[in-house]
């Protein structure tokens, strides 16, 4: 494999991974409610008032990010959504650990009671963090809905048009 294809396979990787995660993560909390609701009041840092809403929106905001990834689309805002949610994660769960909380981190579906947050829990979550980042600095990449529609910058770091972009354009 040369240089130019690793390449193209870890900016790839950057975005389906972290999609992966957040996806897994964001469906099995959206099916099982009840759960969701249990791990996130464990955390003890809501209000009770907002332990359902957040409960309710936070799967359903995984599977979106996670969507926007897959599809390549308005990465630098899906890269800075998935630093965020990595940011809170690792926060929420470092919070949980420092303080002793016998809980599940309910990361993907449980929640409540359980034998508390572990550091590879917290580790998990840092190379997502990174990757978010990373997206959100340089959103343009292989195989993304973002080529097609928006202004983007080629490897070399030069601006270019979408359409200038594509060799159909090119021909005409």
């Amino acid at each position: 494999m040369g240089s130019r294809a690793l390449v193209v396979a870890g900016r790839l990787a950057v975005r389906l991974v972290p999609a992966a995660f957040l996806l897994w993560a964001g469906l099995a909390k959206a099916f099982a409610s009840q759960e969701s609701i249990l791990a996130v009041n464990a955390y003890d840092v809501l209000p009770e008032a907002l332990v359902r809403p957040v409960a309710a929106v936070l799967p359903w905001i995984e599977v979106g990010v996670a969507v926007l990834l897959v599809l390549g689309l308005f990465v630098r805002f899906a890269g800075i959504a998935t630093a965020v949610l990595a940011g809170v994660f690792i926060l929420g769960m470092a919070q949980a650990k420092a303080r002793g909380l016998a809980i599940d981190c309910g990361c993907f579906g449980g929640g409540g009671a359980g034998d508390g947050v572990s550091w590879w829990d917290i580790a998990r979550d840092v190379p997502i963090l990174l990757a978010g980042i990373y997206l959100a600095l340089r959103p343009h990449g292989p195989w993304q809905l973002d080529n097609r529609f928006l202004d983007q910058e080629d490897d070399d770091g030069q601006y270019r048009e979408a359409d200038e972009a594509r060799p159909a354009a090119r021909a005409r």
